[in-house]
C-alpha cells in the first residue's frame, strides 16, 4: 500500500534488489503482489485466514511447505535466502 512505510522500505531494500530478484528467477519463484492501497475485502480475508490484521505480510509457498512460510513484517535478504535454501531446490 502506498501510505505503508514498512512496505516501501522492504520493496526498496530486499525485494527490488537484483541480488534477491535473480535468486527468485533461478528458483523459478513466480511472485504476487496484493497493493492495498484502498482497502480490499480479498485482501482482508486472506490475511484473517492467516489470523493478520494488517501489513506488511509475506509468504512462500512451496511444495514442501504448501501452507506457506510466513516471514516477519520486515524483510531482510539473509532472511529469505535462508527460507529460499531450506524450502527450494536449486534450479
Amino acid at each position: 500500500a502506498e501510505w505503508c512505510l514498512s512496505c516501501a522500505v522492504n520493496k526498496k531494500l530486499v525485494l527490488e534488489k537484483e541480488e534477491i530478484k535473480k535468486l527468485f528467477k533461478n528458483r523459478g519463484i513466480k511472485t504476487l503482489r496484493a497493493d492495498w492501497t484502498d482497502r480490499n475485502d480479498n485482501i482482508l480475508d486472506f490475511l484473517n485466514s492467516y489470523n493478520k490484521y494488517g501489513i506488511p505480510f509475506n509468504i512462500l509457498y512451496t511444495p514442501t511447505k504448501p501452507d506457506g512460510f510466513i516471514f516477519s513484517e520486515i524483510l531482510t535478504k539473509s532472511q529469505i535466502k535462508k527460507a529460499l535454501e531450506k524450502y527450494i531446490d536449486v534450479k
